[in-house]
């Protein structure tokens, strides 16, 4: 053909839809474009080709630039290029196209230069979202939001092998075994020069069992054993290699086949797996052969049979469609081996747990040869509901039985009566040792040109459906598809990225990175605590609030001790106290007990000298007292010291009792004295009842003093509390507190010691003082019970601080005529006796509460300011030399713990992941628009060239995202965001 020829062919070319042409299955998402019906291309290779078959010939292959949207060829100006246009007949109706028009589809109907820019523009704006669409799953964000993805599924033998291999445009490995153990994730985009990286993608932790596993091992909770799913946090993406010799299919084999031999076996280090290829310098032929024979090694004897993880792989190369798709084992019924049982339902969860992914596109393979009535995998797929959103693949048409009646069943499933599918079917024939015979035969088989006699006739009967023939129409529908469902979900994609990422920072907050200068930070920590706490502790409100809550209950209960005297008439029975039941008796004659029985008859009348005694003769406690008296902690009480004895106190001693003590320590011959030995008994019993209450005194101020320097700890290390030299001071302190503790109650156990051994005082004004005060309130008591024995009634008894000063001089006269009447007390000698212990008591409580409070006051609160200083700088080996170097000291106790590192790491890696995906949305966004304003401006300019033509129409893949999740703003309509921010 002449240059000028060419020239006019490239202008006035149209085409001509074939005879017998059908239009497209309703599913197909396939555009179609109508010419005039008077364009005819006149070349002679269409004529030659035309004439192989009565039926029309069919185009595998698609150009560079060309689209499955109307099987269309665009040839270019090159007069060296040889022109492949189809010749076809067209019909005047215009058909609408499922799929979005392409942006720059304009004039269509009057120059290949307007669809081939378009194409071009298209096949741009799908890869962009595509190219997204990859980098998104390979962060890992699936956790976050569920995204696109196209799932290859199919039985044992159904031909996916060589169908993946088709759609990602390699090699990939065919033999058994390998490549059905483990799910491929395949990512194919458009470059300029051709790579293959090989990544492991790790989900799943290998927790080997103590047994075989059967099939009782796989059960609803455990799907995949010995696999167990790991946090999202801590699953990796490993890059395994990278090869650049697409050419060289042994080699692609050979780095898959390694990379599935490492994913299972996980124990051993997945570097070992990485095979070195030939071109590679510095390595043998014969030590590569000898480490790629150890890699069989451990593939022939894995540790695991199957593994959830994944082999990812992402391929360019300059003529690739843009594709994302998982390959997944082929499910299988009956296992080769009875102890691989169970393997079955473990594909089978494998192959579910994908198909159940509601953005999944599902692709059925199902071979030709066989029975699609008995494929187990669309089984599957019908039990998760999930036609709709799948399309077939019927895969080996070249081995299509030939028999007439066989063709219905296959016929049927593309007219949508059986097996139907949500997006229809596509037809492949793939044999050959590579990927070059694979397409050339493939094209032959589908034009009829290849030999019939080895491999048989493309039935014509099958000819209507000659758009879904072919893996670059099945290749071009899938990455149309994909795009599509992926623009669909991009504003939820963003919203939800962004939602989790809101919500990273928030827990990144709860663990801020380390300061910039550690010691600076230490030291200013360190000191501003040893400031406080010694400004705490000696502060007059700190003394005097410890005083309040602890040092005065302690004196109420030290007190509140004091040994207690029924001084009721002995032939009194009382129900209120311990003392016996007794009848009267003459004075130094033993009195004669009365029955209970006796008692009870009496009435409330007759029982004379029921009085109420003082409350200032009863022992006052709190309720944590006793608590603690009855031997159970009550609220801040602690159990009794083994130390300091204790226990329940003695109960009060009535005159009668107190008389039998007197007399049996009385020397005989010495009738009206006293023996000392009467009164240190009396007093030590009831001194000995202390111990419990220094105890729990003792415990509540080093507690309470605890809690103020923790308090101070805290605040001074609020910058560092996730490190260790917080966590350190913490235990340094609550080991100094209980040091001091222990020394406080050594002190003070041995004061308590010395006023138990015995009675004595220097301070005889305080002993007599409170002699007489105790006697005098003995005295009255007794004079008013006696006076109510005589009389049968029962006054009551106002305490004597209750009376003014006249009305004791009142009572006073009044009790000395009444003496009169009644006589001498007959029990004055006991009465004497119990006023000098009670006396003596006070003098020694007294004395015990001073000495004890100011071991507090004057002795632990300045000790533990006076060391407070320099304490944590030691215990943290900032003064030892034996403790390392400075450098080395400050990043130990920078240091976190492993829960804390764990946790941040897991944040960080989640956010880098989601800071990129969002960047990823970002920069599409950004692209979307910038197209789109090149289109607007290419529409003008076309329409004011055209002179009445008309425009296109924007494209359904454009990406409109709101992060609010309202109605999308048009692109057009805002202001390109720039990369790297988040909008919401």
């Amino acid at each position: 053909m002449t240059q000028t020829n060419m020239r006019r062919a490239n202008q006035h070319a149209r085409i001509k839809r074939e005879p017998g042409f059908q239009q497209p299955m309703p599913n197909s998402g396939l555009a179609r474009i109508d010419e005039d019906d008077n364009s005819t291309v006149a070349h002679s290779e269409v004529e030659r080709r035309m004439q192989r078959s009565d039926a029309p010939s069919v185009d595998t292959r698609l150009a560079p630039g060309a689209s499955v949207i109307g099987d269309m060829d665009v040839d270019g100006e090159d007069e060296d290029d040889e022109c492949m246009l189809m010749e076809v007949k067209t019909k005047t109706e215009v058909v609408e196209q499922d799929l979005p028009t392409p942006r720059s589809f304009v004039n269509m109907d009057r120059s290949f230069i307007g669809p081939g820019q378009a194409l071009k523009d298209f096949g741009q704006e799908l890869k962009d979202i595509n190219d997204a669409l990859g980098e998104l799953q390979a962060r890992g964000i699936q956790h976050v939001v569920s995204l696109p993805e196209l799932v290859l599924v199919g039985d044992q033998s159904s031909g996916k092998s060589s169908l993946m291999s088709a759609i990602a445009g390699l090699s990939l490995p065919r033999s058994s075994g390998t490549c059905t153990r483990c799910p491929i994730h395949i990512r194919i985009s458009r470059a300029d020069e051709w790579s293959c990286r090989v990544f492991l993608k790790e989900d799943y932790a290998f927790v080997p069992r103590n047994h075989p596993i059967t099939l009782q091992d796989v059960t609803d909770r455990d799907r995949f054993p010995p696999w167990v799913k790991l946090d999202p946090s801590r699953q990796t993406r490993k890059e395994f290699k990278t090869i650049r010799d697409r050419f060289d299919a042994e080699e692609i084999e050979t780095l898959l086949r390694c990379a599935q031999v490492a994913i299972l076996n996980p124990s051993t280090p997945y570097r070992f797996f990485v095979p070195r290829l030939k071109n590679e310098s510095g390595q043998s032929d014969a030590a590569r052969r000898e480490h790629l024979d150890r890699i069989k090694e451990k593939e022939a004897h894995g540790e695991a049979q199957f593994s959830p993880n994944t082999v990812a792989l992402e391929v360019k190369g300059p003529d690739l469609a843009d594709l994302n798709f998982y390959d997944l084992p082929g499910v299988f019924i009956t296992a080769k081996r009875p102890e691989d049982r169970f393997l079955e339902r473990v594909v089978r969860n494998l192959t579910c747990e994908y198909i159940s992914r509601q953005n999944a596109i599902i692709l059925w393979a199902v071979p030709m040869n066989q029975d699609a009535e008995n494929s187990f995998a669309f089984k599957l797929i019908q039990e998760m509901n999930a036609e709709d959103r799948c399309v077939g693949v019927m895969t080996k048409a070249d081995l299509l039985p030939r028999e007439t009646n066989g063709f219905s069943s296959w016929l049927s499933m593309l007219n949508e009566q059986a097996h139907r599918t949500g997006l229809g079917y596509f037809i492949t024939s793939r044999q050959g040792s590579d990927l070059d015979e694979q397409n050339k035969f493939e094209e032959a088989f589908f034009n009829r040109t290849a030999d019939s006699a080895t491999m048989g006739q493309w039935p014509e009967i099958f000819e209507k459906y000659r758009d879904r023939c072919g893996i670059e129409k099945l290749k071009e529908f899938l990455s149309i598809t994909l795009g599509r469902e992926f623009s669909k979900v991009l504003p939820e994609v963003k919203q939800k990225v962004y939602n989790r990422l809101l919500r990273i920072e928030e827990q990144l907050e709860k663990y801020p990175n380390p300061p910039p200068n550690p010691e600076m930070e230490i030291m200013r920590s360190l000191a501003e605590f040893a400031t406080n706490v010694k400004t705490r502790v000696l502060q007059q409100e700190f003394m005097s609030q410890w005083d309040c809550l602890f040092a005065e209950p302690f004196k109420k209960r030290i007190l509140g001790c004091k040994p207690k005297f029924n001084v009721k008439e002995p032939d009194v029975i009382t129900i209120d106290d311990n003392s016996p039941m007794t009848t009267p008796a003459p004075l130094g004659q033993t009195p004669r007990k009365r029955s209970m029985a006796q008692d009870i008859a009496m009435t409330p009348s007759k029982r004379r000298g029921h009085i109420k005694v003082e409350d200032s003769d009863r022992m006052v406690m709190s309720p944590s007292t006793s608590a603690t008296m009855r031997g159970t902690p009550g609220p801040g009480n602690f159990p009794f010291s083994p130390g300091l004895g204790g226990g329940p106190p003695p109960r009060s001693k009535n005159l009668m009792e107190l008389r039998t003590i007197i007399r049996r320590s009385a020397i005989p011959g010495q009738p009206g004295l006293v023996s000392a030995s009467v009164y240190e008994p009396l007093y030590t019993e009831a001194a000995r009842t202390w111990g419990p209450h220094l105890e729990n005194f003792v415990n509540q101020t080093i507690q309470f003093l605890q809690n103020e320097v923790m308090k101070i700890l805290d605040s001074a290390f609020s910058n560092l509390k996730n490190r260790a030299v917080y966590r350190e001071s913490v235990e340094h302190m609550k080991y100094f507190m209980e040091k001091h503790k222990e020394e406080v109650r050594n002190q003070l156990n041995l004061i308590y010691n010395l006023e138990t051994q015995r009675i004595f005082t220097k301070d005889e004004d305080a002993l007599q003082r409170n002699k007489a005060a105790e006697k005098r309130i003995l005295e009255r008591h007794r004079h008013f019970l006696r006076m109510a024995v005589r009389t049968g009634e029962s006054p009551a008894i106002r305490k004597m601080e209750e009376l003014t000063e006249e009305e004791l001089v009142q009572e006073q006269a009044k009790m000395a005529k009444e003496l009169k009447v009644i006589g001498p007390d007959p029990y004055d000698q006991e009465i004497t006796v119990a006023a000098y212990v009670r006396g003596y008591y006070l003098t020694a409580a007294s004395r015990f509460i001073d000495i004890v409070a100011i071991h507090i006051m004057s002795g632990l609160l300045p000790r533990v300011a006076s060391v407070i200083d320099t304490y944590l700088h030691e215990k943290l080996g900032l003064y030892s030399r034996t403790s390392g170097s400075g450098p080395e000291i400050f990043m130990r106790l920078m240091s976190e713990g492993p829960e804390t590192e764990r946790k941040r790491g897991e944040l960080r890696v989640e956010k880098e992941r989601l800071d990129q995906a969002m960047e990823i949305i970002v920069n599409l966004e950004n692209k979307e628009q910038m197209a789109t304003a090149t289109a607007a401006n290419s529409q003008v300019t076309t329409q004011m060239m055209s002179q009445g033509g008309h425009g296109g129409q924007r494209p359904e893949l454009s990406i409109r995202t709101n992060a609010n999740g309202g109605v999308a703003t048009p692109v057009s309509e805002r202001a390109p965001t720039p990369i790297g921010t988040y909008e919401a």
